[in-house]
């Protein structure tokens, strides 16, 4: 029965989730008020639920090169941003990266232009976990209020 094990229900996992987060919002607020460090060098912003993003130009040269190769230069020009939010700010492992190409919107095709996010991902807390725990919760309140516990008790 694994809903008797505790290792099992994560509760200690979601706390190390939350407490990440909280400590990523501190940070991000930090380095934001740090008017020479890394972040406000790189122009990186934030939106309410502090992913951080910033846009990044390619080099006209760069457009005739095949799209892998131009994908490669553009991970390979992001390095000393994963060093910095790796070893600087020791956040690597919980951040999702997401590269998002402009498109023009007279004509339609790819620009040069890439917005770069780095969304902070939960390992356990979830919506599903969130959901099954309420259900749960909700189910032995309402077990508790129609009396089924002691008429259970009772048969046993």
């Amino acid at each position: 029965m694994a809903l008797f094990k505790p290792k099992t229900w994560g509760i200690s996992r979601v706390w190390t989730d939350i407490t990440n987060y909280r400590d990523w919002i501190r940070v991000i607020k930090r380095e934001r008020r740090d008017r020479n460090s890394n972040f406000n060098k790189w122009k990186i912003n934030h939106n309410f639920f502090y992913t951080i993003y910033f846009t990044m130009d390619m080099e006209q040269a760069e457009s005739e090169l095949p799209e892998q190769v131009m994908k490669l230069r553009m991970i390979e020009s992001l390095a000393p941003l994963h060093r910095y939010l790796d070893e600087d700010l020791g956040f690597a492992e919980c951040l999702t990266p997401e590269f998002n190409q402009f498109m023009d919107e007279e004509t339609g095709d790819p620009t040069l232009t890439y917005l770069i996010a780095y969304r902070f991902s939960f390992n356990k807390l979830s919506l599903w976990w969130v959901l099954k725990w309420v259900s749960i919760i909700v189910g032995v309140l309402v077990a508790l209020k129609l009396g089924i516990v002691p008429w259970l008790m009772g048969l046993i």
